[in-house]
């Protein structure tokens, strides 16, 4: 069996696009999950692109290895796809207009409709601003509240188990959160069993932080989904959305200004390996309104297509 395939990252997040047409009807996951794996193309998720017949807009399914499971939604995935769309052959496959200033791609996934707006300029998409909104609903959906873990009080998000760096250190003050030492992957893993064993989630999605900036961002992030297996994602969009939320409901954003659209806008720095922060800025942008979040957006600074070739299965 050949695949074609895109491969490309997001700061580090690393993803791979499929055609659907290509993919043996009934074993998208096992095909996925297997092209993911270290000894094929390398990835921390897959997408896999249908035509859905209609102008700018692509069917999608979103895989991840860890579980292995199909997911609702992946920001990275959405901006390594907008860069394909423009700077390869998929674009025109899909039926995707390369137009400048700006082209418009609106993709169906098992979340809901996500509208991605790309700045193009002589094929090269320069920024890609996926709009989060569906997720975003869906994590309120599916709670947002304080819990306390081993003396730690974190959050959940959605989906998303959210720990403060500074809040876990106070417990384990040698925590390591750049080399990842035993000590610190194993209590960050037992919070996380407790998180889902409480809440009943079985997707493995964690987010850490701290206000603590290196590269002129609000605050460092990275996405350590689950330390035993070493995946750790340097940025994520869903993550930060996730984020977001959290930190509205710790009460940590009252320092931050709406601008004149009402958008406050978070600048996270991220990318570049597995420790805390990175050299790269995820830029969020949220619309508070009583106290939640009704509207969010993200991008990324650091968007690459590195291969296009052929998978032999």
């Amino acid at each position: 069996m050949k695949l074609d395939f895109v491969r490309g990252h997001m700061g580090g997040n690393l993803i791979i696009l499929l055609r659907g047409d290509q993919v043996p009807i009934g074993h998208e996951l096992e095909t996925a999950v297997k092209l993911m794996g270290p000894n094929y193309l390398h990835a921390h998720e897959a997408g896999i692109l249908y035509p859905t017949g209609k102008p700018g807009q692509i069917e999608v399914k979103i895989a991840e290895p860890s579980l292995p499971c199909f997911i609702s939604a992946c920001g990275g995935f959405t901006q390594v796809l907008g860069a394909a769309l423009i700077e390869t052959e998929l674009g025109e496959l899909f039926g995707i207009e390369q137009g400048e200033p700006t082209s418009e791609v609106l993709l169906h996934t098992d979340c809901g409709p996500t509208n991605l707006i790309i700045d193009v300029h002589e094929r090269k998409a320069l920024r890609i601003r996926t709009d989060m909104e569906c997720f975003l609903n869906l994590s309120y959906e599916q709670g947002v509240g304080h819990l306390n873990y081993k003396g730690i009080e974190v959050m959940q998000a959605g989906k998303f188990l959210v720990v403060n760096a500074d809040r876990f250190k106070e417990v384990y003050p040698d925590a390591d959160f750049r080399g990842w030492d035993r000590e610190t992957c194993q209590a960050l893993f037992e919070i996380q069993h407790e998180f889902q064993e409480q809440t009943g989630e079985i997707e493995p999605n964690v987010v850490v932080y701290d206000w603590n900036p290196e590269q002129g961002g609000h605050l460092r992030v990275v996405y350590p989904h689950y330390v035993p297996d070493g995946f750790i994602e340097p940025s994520c969009g869903t993550g930060s959305v996730a984020l977001g939320i959290a930190l509205l409901a710790w009460g940590e954003l009252k320092h931050l200004k709406p601008d004149q659209n009402g958008l406050v806008a978070l600048n996270l720095e991220s990318g570049g390996g597995i420790e805390l922060g990175g050299p790269e800025i995820t830029a969020l942008e949220i619309k508070i309104d009583n106290g939640t979040i009704n509207a969010a957006a993200f991008s990324h600074s650091r968007v690459e297509v590195t291969s296009v070739g052929q998978a032999i299965l």
